[in-house]
């Protein structure tokens, strides 16, 4: 058990201690603001206050931890670091010469992502202006790295206290954006598809829409059977996210009412879990993720309780509290779709934290790590490099015992995707050693 004194026992504190001491480090710990019971205490403690006390551990504290507004300051550290960058610095000497409390809670709430910022052509924020790419630090879970740091000087401190690493956890994911390349899209979208085809001279688009629509196991990207066929071979957990909105240039599955598209779901559903892919302008619109919600569970006759959404469109804090509304607990969007990496700087589940209403939430952030379509797309990598970087992601997450999430698209796994078909069956036969 660790002791923590603070003067003053915020919503702020409260949380990040939560996350630090209970989601990182599996630790018990007290807090209290009462001075005279910290000092009476005869166990291992920590002081964190704006003016020094006698403690063995002293941690200036910041005061972004006791506020409760939104400042647009960004914080600054030296670039030349190891392992971590030590933002929030003391300015005088204390345990670490840093407040480690305040860096966490920065970078896990997203902080950041809440202020004015240039997005891109989707509205979203993007990784090459996040503070973590520009301190080169994305590609390593640099919070995790910094708590790990920290619970080490604690361990020298006060041997006695019991931090117990957790177990290492490997989940893959498949985003279904198109369950299929031509059947069951419609007569009208067929038509329209079909005489395109003909008149740009794509003969084997022509072949493969006919057969597809005479055989849908003939589709090429009904790859459904493998991708299950590959879990069940390597015994590893497998989630899909359904996009299951309206149609539009960006959404562009079956009608959700379509008979053989329910069929596929359910009987996916029938073995793994399924949570929504809210479509792309659902992200800042309550009343669509209800929406689609209510008509995924009215498919799988069951609750939908996780997300990641579409084009990882995001908008803090509106699309968080509408999952919340509609009975979301787990969120798996935070990746960037440009660089893929560490988001949130940690690679451990987390609770979210509303920095406008300045509360801590029962909805649970997933860092999502790799995603296929970023090494391969925007960041054109050769599938060797594209192995040897999610290799590299793959080892920090194992560092740490954390929870590495991969994601890939059904359509990657048609037959003349064979190199990042390779990649896959890599990261899985990987996550096993």
């Amino acid at each position: 058990m660790i002791l923590i004194y603070t003067h003053t026992l915020s919503n702020r504190f409260k949380y990040v201690t939560e996350l630090i001491f209970k989601s990182v480090l599996n630790s018990n710990y007290e807090l209290t603001d009462d001075l005279n019971y910290f000092q009476s205490k005869e166990i291992p403690k920590i002081a964190y206050a704006p003016t020094p006390i006698n403690a063995e551990v002293f941690i200036y504290s910041n005061p972004i931890l006791f506020e409760t507004d939104i400042k647009s300051e960004l914080p600054i550290a030296n670039k030349d670091f190891e392992n971590f960058p030590k933002f929030f610095a003391s300015q005088t000497s204390d345990f670490l010469g840093y407040d480690i409390f305040a860096m966490v809670f920065y970078f896990a709430s997203r902080y950041e992502e809440y202020l004015p910022t240039e997005t891109d052509k989707h509205q979203r924020f993007q990784a090459e202006n996040s503070i973590a790419f520009q301190y080169n630090c994305l590609q390593i879970p640099f919070l995790n790295n910094a708590i790990l740091d920290f619970s080490k000087k604690i361990k020298q401190i006060f041997p006695t206290i019991e931090l117990k690493k957790r177990s290492f956890n490997f989940l893959s994911t498949i985003d279904v954006d198109n369950a299929f390349a031509y059947a069951n899209k419609g007569l009208t979208r067929n038509i329209g598809g079909f005489v395109k085809d003909v008149f740009t001279l794509r003969l084997k688009n022509v072949v493969e829409r006919v057969l597809s629509n005479l055989n849908e196991k003939k589709d090429p990207y009904n790859t459904f059977e493998f991708i299950n066929q590959l879990s069940d071979e390597t015994k590893t957990a497998l989630q899909y996210f359904v996009l299951i909105g309206d149609y539009s240039d960006y959404d562009k599955n079956p009608h959700f009412e379509n008979n053989r598209f329910q069929h596929l779901l359910k009987s996916l559903s029938s073995k793994f879990k399924l949570g929504l892919h809210p479509s792309y302008f659902a992200f800042s619109k309550t009343e669509k993720i209800n929406e689609e919600v209510t008509r995924l569970e009215f498919i799988l006759k069951d609750k939908v309780t996780s997300t990641r959404c579409h084009f990882l469109r995001i908008n803090f804090s509106e699309t968080y509290r509408a999952f919340i509304e509609n009975g979301i607990m787990d969120d798996y969007t935070m990746i960037y779709a440009s660089q893929c990496g560490f988001r949130t700087g940690l690679c451990m589940p987390y609770k979210w934290f509303d920095l406008d209403r300045n509360e801590q939430t029962q909805l649970t952030i997933h860092t999502s790590v790799m995603m296929e379509g970023t090494l391969r797309d925007y960041n054109k990598l050769s599938s060797q490099n594209a192995i040897n970087i999610s290799l590299q992601l793959l080892a920090e997450v194992k560092k740490h015992g954390g929870e590495f999430i991969s994601i890939f698209h059904n359509d990657s796994f048609s037959k003349n995707n064979s190199e990042w078909i390779k990649l896959y069956q890599t990261i899985l036969k990987e996550s096993k050693q």
